[in-house]
């Protein structure tokens, strides 16, 4: 199991995304961010998606 925390990557947030594959976690992301966060999809950068790449962590919950 995959886990990242959006305050990782510097949101004042709470939300925690689990998943099997990196892909599930930074499609949760991408989701999260557009709904909770009201960005733009061409605000998902690479250099974001680089960034939550970096904070995705392996968990044993």
């Amino acid at each position: 199991m995959l886990k990242f925390k959006c305050s990782s990557v510097g949101f004042d947030c709470n939300f925690v995304a689990k998943g099997k594959s990196e892909e599930e976690i930074l499609t949760q992301c991408a989701a999260h961010a557009t709904k909770d966060h009201n960005m733009k999809p061409e605000e998902i950068t690479p250099e974001l998606q680089d960034k939550i790449k970096k904070n995705i962590h392996k968990s044993l919950f």
